[in-house]
């Protein structure tokens, strides 16, 4: 969690904190007042005296409630009917008169206690704000409230303790905050670095996984030597001059390393064929990329290798296999690992014919730019291939000849399944 995160948690809790602690105040504050008039008036008056009309009750009632007046901050006090009419108030507004009702009112006469803050005295800006209470009066073998008392009280006393409140939960907040953030940056560094090394020790796994995949497919057939692992480094060669980032290079070097996986189901007797493949051979060799993405497909690496693994034969004009995917409908690992596979099967010699110098190889990539492969992976190839043939020169890379093989379908292609 970054700081900016943590601040903002802070500062909403710090509010909602704040705002549930004033509002627990003056919560106790109307239930301190409705508890004290209720106790006050109940023995002063009786359940007849809210039955009489208004006219018989002023002085009654004015008797008795003069004396809340003044009493606990309070400042004024009107008795409500049921019916929303005023039985007596102590400022000036007609008895019996019948007045649009508050929500607040409104619960009162269901039974409920209910307040509500008022602003500051009209005309006397440095007086504290004011708290309206709404106590129901009850009385025995009623259903419902008689009346409501509406006091309102001055909470010049309540302020400056709600303000100290505030001022504490504030500083327990920042307090909070940075214990919190402290913690968890501990706890989050510590997790990062755990997670760091598990993620150094999956990948390392995962590579040597993936070398093993690859040279148990090129096990098989003695002739390709190390072929998954030079179209790999091609792969990851290319990837870097198309700037692709950290992770897109690392992907297309495990694209490179398995792109052959399904030569597995492949029978030896067409792998190591010398000649030109039968149709029904040449069908088997085409399944081998759908066979190899069934393998990895539960396997937990990128969808993109494995989609690089399905799709590194198809060509840009569409008449690739297996899927017949044409342009940026081609997954771009798989225009990749195409590229770096033709020029590794061009430059290296085969059982059926031998290797084809890698000027050669590099013109016949060039030709088919725009028809087999991604003119933009090709210009990445032809950037960075002069480094391949300086690394041959010192015995990294042995060239030779890759002469075009023709299926029976009727088609040059590149045999470079191999």
């Amino acid at each position: 969690m970054s700081l900016t995160a943590t601040v903002a948690v802070g500062l909403l809790f710090g509010t909602t904190a704040a705002h549930v602690v004033e509002g627990y105040a003056y919560r106790a504050r109307a239930q301190a007042i409705a508890f004290y008039v209720a106790e006050f008036l109940a023995p002063r008056l009786t359940p007849e005296d809210f039955r009489l009309s208004p006219k018989h009750l002023r002085v009654q009632f004015e008797f008795a409630l003069r004396t809340v007046v003044g009493r606990a901050g309070i400042q004024s006090a009107t008795v409500w009917t049921p019916e929303g009419r005023v039985l007596y108030s102590s400022i000036p507004q007609p008895a019996g008169g019948s007045f649009p009702t508050s929500p607040a009112l409104t619960q009162a006469i269901e039974g409920r206690v209910t307040w509500e803050r008022l602003g500051r005295t009209p005309g006397t800006p440095a007086a504290p704000q004011r708290l309206e209470v709404f106590i129901p009066v009850m009385v025995k073998g009623s259903a419902g409230p008689v009346a409501v008392y509406d006091v309102v009280s001055t909470l010049s006393d309540l302020g400056p303790a709600i303000a100290q409140l505030r001022r504490s939960v504030w500083m327990s907040v920042v307090l909070g905050i940075v214990v919190l953030y402290g913690t968890l940056f501990s706890i989050v560094h510590r997790a990062s670095r755990d997670l760091e090394r598990q993620q150094a020790n999956l990948r390392e796994a995962l590579v040597g996984t993936i070398r093993s995949l690859a040279n148990a497919v090129d096990a098989r057939d003695l002739a390709t030597g190390n072929h998954s692992s030079c179209v790999a480094e091609y792969a990851a060669d290319i990837a870097r001059a198309m700037k692709l980032n950290a992770e897109g290079i690392r992907e297309a070097e495990a694209a490179g390393f398995l792109h052959d996986l399904g030569k597995i189901g492949v029978p030896d007797s067409i792998l190591t064929k010398p000649g030109p493949l039968t149709k029904r051979e040449w069908i088997a060799v085409q399944h081998h990329s759908v066979v190899g993405y069934d393998i990895l497909r539960p396997v937990p690496i990128p969808e993109g290798v494995k989609l690089a693994v399905r799709h590194s034969h198809e060509r840009w004009d569409g008449t690739g296999y297996p899927d017949g995917l044409a342009g940026e409908e081609i997954p771009l690992l798989a225009r990749v690992v195409a590229v770096a596979d033709a020029y590794e099967a061009l430059t290296t010699p085969r059982p059926y014919r031998a290797a084809r110098p890698a000027q050669e190889a590099v013109e016949e990539i060039r030709r088919c730019s725009a028809t087999q492969f991604d003119p933009r992976v090709v210009d990445a190839f032809l950037a960075v291939w002069p480094q391949w043939a300086e690394r041959a020169k010192v015995g990294e890379r042995f060239p030779g000849i890759a002469p075009l093989v023709r299926s029976e379908v009727g088609s040059a292609e590149l045999r470079d399944w191999t």
